[in-house]
């Protein structure tokens, strides 16, 4: 089943800038949907729409099946914006108490939930400070807490991590980690490709409103190299080699030839079975979703 989905989404803002050009996209239930693209890509602009803070060109977007526009929408889901911009007058505490009656938790529940996340989030020694003496770094961290204050469906996160230093990152990749094994569907843009790489599911790459590419990371990957291992490799197949951009190594008997591309690799396997030599074994290394990510998208049209 369909958390997300949006239909030839497109937004023009005055002047005529295109921020999205027919979005087409849809994030499953319990799955972890990273949201990726350089800057100026549309992804906060889509963000806007789903939250309805905006309105579309053309097309439509969906949560849970039902308009976006839709208040019925707003208790299931949680989000974290970029900037997180809290009421500096209230303590850690008071702030969630406060988001969790707006999003009609139940009084009785408010301190418990509250209690849970500031320790979760590691601010439980800062609960009762006001917010105006938390540094960048906390204030993501309550952030976070405030959006997971009502126990969302769908959690919609912008850069979360931008604040946050080693240790704290760590710390929400395991968050995110549990909310993907208790079933939450998590929906997050980040540029940092490593912790994407690590929790989700599925991606998708926009560039300039386009989707570029969208799947798993196993059916966006190619293969970025290989080593073709052999022994008792002729003089012939060497000097063969040398021609090609492969780069061989010989130690002890045994030849290991380096391929950084699919295509050197087949040009490789066609020279060695042309003359006859018998493959050991290939190891192939897929690619990196930073790999994916820059053969996706073109650089020259980046901001």
């Amino acid at each position: 089943m369909r958390v997300i989905r949006t239909e030839n989404l497109r937004k023009t803002y005055r002047g005529g800038t295109q921020a999205l050009r027919g979005l087409d996209l849809e994030v499953h239930y319990g799955e972890v949907f990273g949201f990726l693209g350089p800057n100026g890509a549309g992804k906060s602009t889509t963000i806007e729409l789903l939250l309805n803070f905006i309105r579309p060109t053309t097309g439509t977007a969906s949560l849970f099946g039902r308009p976006a526009a839709d208040p019925q929408t707003r208790q299931r889901l949680g989000y974290l914006p970029e900037s997180v911009n809290l009421h500096a007058y209230y303590s850690g505490r008071g702030v969630l108490e406060f988001y969790g009656g707006l999003l009609g938790v139940e009084r009785a529940d408010r301190r418990r939930r509250a209690e849970g996340l500031l320790e979760r989030v590691g601010l439980r020694d800062a609960a009762g400070r006001k917010i105006s003496q938390y540094s960048k770094g906390m204030l993501q961290r309550l952030g976070l807490a405030q959006a997971l204050i009502n126990d969302p469906e769908l959690l919609i996160l912008d850069e979360p991590t931008s604040n946050l230093d080693p240790v704290a990152r760590r710390d929400f990749r395991d968050i995110l980690l549990e909310l993907k094994a208790a079933g939450t569907t998590v929906f997050i843009c980040s540029h940092i490709l490593s912790e994407v790489e690590s929790v989700c599911d599925r991606v998708a790459i926009l560039q300039q409103g386009e989707l570029k590419r969208a799947g798993t990371l196993e059916e966006l990957s190619g293969t970025a190299g290989a080593t073709v291992t052999v022994k008792h490799l002729p003089a012939g197949a060497i000097e063969a080699l040398s021609a090609t951009e492969a780069r061989l190594t010989v130690r002890g008997g045994e030849s290991t030839i380096a391929c950084d591309s699919q295509t050197v690799l087949e040009d490789v396997e066609r020279l060695l079975e042309e003359r006859g030599v018998e493959v050991e074994r290939v190891e192939t290394r897929m690619q990196s979703l930073e790999e994916i990510f820059f053969g996706a998208i073109d650089r020259e049209r980046t901001p």
